[in-house]
């Protein structure tokens, strides 16, 4: 199953430390997004694809009233984020399939999604799980690097073991809307973290130029009303 294999190399990006690291190169975007959100303190909130859980931890803080869940495919995420002493009393971890969460319909105020939208096999079935599991009139936000208008971030694709979708800000509004939410929209946040004097070319940017271009693109934000 293409679960299974998505399991798999997530469980080996988190044996490598990479959890750590899409920290630090995602923080920037996702602390402007969680600022956007407005999260409450008495809010439920759902931290979809969270990796080592350092974006559930910062939205627990801000919930501290609520029950705040990270999710993850990757075990072996799900276990560092677990083991993290930084964890709040109100965050929560758990292994589940992002088209089949193990939570009560309509318990969510907020869900958040950083850099994890393209990689559901079952896009569909995730976005309607997705409109389950939140309370009327509660918001999903998805942050997304990987879209068709930012063309300066497709390459990254080119050097992963497993298959992404690339769709655009409107075949997003379009699937939002299809699955029953009642007002979607987009915008774009642009990540003004400075490249480092000492940068040095990758398989992503082979020139500091084409880093600073995918900068000012700027990741896509998806909003969903329920």
């Amino acid at each position: 199953m293409l679960e299974e294999l998505i399991r798999r190399e997530f469980n080996r990006w988190a044996d490598l430390g990479r959890g750590r690291g899409m920290e630090k190169s995602h923080w920037e975007i996702t602390r402007q997004m969680i600022v956007l959100m407005e999260v409450d303190q008495h809010d439920n909130v759902i931290d979809l694809g969270c990796g080592v859980g350092w974006a559930t931890r910062v939205l627990a803080q801000r919930a501290s009233r609520g029950i705040v869940v990270g999710v993850d495919l990757s075990d072996r995420m799900i276990a560092q984020a677990s083991r993290e002493y930084r964890n709040p009393a109100n965050a929560f971890f758990l292994v589940a399939d992002a088209a089949k969460l193990p939570c009560h319909s309509e318990f969510f105020n907020t869900l958040l999604s950083v850099e994890a939208i393209y990689y559901y096999p079952e896009l569909e079935g995730v976005a309607a799980e997705v409109h389950r599991i939140l309370k009327p009139g509660g918001r999903a936000f998805f942050l997304t690097n990987y879209y068709r208008e930012n063309v300066y971030g497709h390459n990254w694709a080119k050097y992963i073991d497993i298959p992404v979708h690339l769709l655009g800000a409107a075949d997003y509004m379009e699937l939002l809307i299809k699955v029953g939410f009642r007002a979607a929209s987009h915008r774009r946040i642009v990540d003004s973290t400075p490249i480092p004097e000492d940068w040095k070319p990758t398989n992503w940017f082979p020139t500091r130029q084409d880093q600073a271009k995918f900068q000012s693109e700027g990741a896509l934000l998806l909003i969903a009303e329920k």
